[in-house]
């Protein structure tokens, strides 16, 4: 069997010691939660001709190293729009509710509409795998540092790849390799060369497209701080160039040292 964060059980989602955060070791990493909800909305709401272009994902409490349970609630069923909401259980509480939007895909407008350059990415197997830089592997989630790094209080740019799967042997989707992914733009956007003294309470991706590939690029766009609270965004991006962005609000807690 393939190393994997969950296992899918009569109990719900158990955990594995992979799904551990940073930040205690009784307490799941915030972006397989928002994951596991997006599988289970895809599942239900993203048949072929829909996609999802919005995920928010609101994060209400610390999750325990225990098994997670995810309830769906549609709000709006329309013949080009659905919202549906995502209620996220942990441990005999709620610790996170995820609001997607999905669209009906169609054929795009004709015109040329501005857009902002991007600057090409290195191929994420020509960057030098450096515990100085920051580039390393986490228990499955490689990192691959190409600017700046968590730590040092610059703008980065990384690539990231989960080599695990999120539940079982069941390989991610693209939408779920994602929404794994869009929790990490807050810290390493809010990273400083003092640690990293904030915490996610939520983030928001909006998806022009799904990501091709398995890895994901993550790059600090904007940073926004006063009294204790955090704004933070990030651009992403696959071997093809953007495909979303991500971002949310923060609180200030003790640090997670570099």
């Amino acid at each position: 069997m393939n190393a994997c964060y969950f296992e899918l059980d009569e109990h719900g989602y158990s955990p594995t010691p992979l799904a551990r955060g940073p930040w205690s070791e009784d307490m799941l990493h915030g972006r397989l939660l928002g994951g596991l909800a997006a599988r289970s909305l895809e599942t239900e709401y993203g048949e072929i001709g829909w996609r999802a272009a919005r995920l928010t994902v609101d994060l209400f409490r610390p999750a325990a190293m225990a098994p997670v349970q995810i309830s769906l609630r549609p709000v709006r069923q329309g013949r080009k729009v659905r919202v549906v909401d995502a209620v996220i259980t942990c441990d005999g509480h709620e610790v996170g509710r995820v609001s997607a939007v999905f669209l009906v895909a169609s054929q795009d407008p004709p015109g040329t509409i501005w857009r902002p350059y991007h600057s090409p990415w290195p191929d994420p197997d020509a960057v030098t795998s450096d515990e100085t830089t920051g580039s390393a592997e986490h228990n499955g989630w490689l990192f691959r540092v190409v600017d700046g790094g968590m730590g040092t209080g610059e703008r980065s740019r990384v690539w990231t790849n989960d080599t695990v799967s999120l539940v079982g042997n069941e390989p991610m989707s693209p939408l779920v390799r994602a929404a794994v992914s869009g929790d990490i733009a807050c810290p390493l956007v809010n990273f400083s060369d003092e640690g990293l003294y904030y915490i996610n309470a939520d983030y928001t991706m909006l998806l022009g497209r799904y990501p091709v590939g398995e890895w994901i690029g993550v790059a600090s766009t904007e940073q926004i701080q006063a009294e204790g609270i955090s704004v933070a965004m990030a651009t992403m991006y696959d071997a093809h160039g953007p495909f979303a962005t991500s971002g949310g609000t923060s609180l200030t807690r003790p640090p997670l040292e570099d």
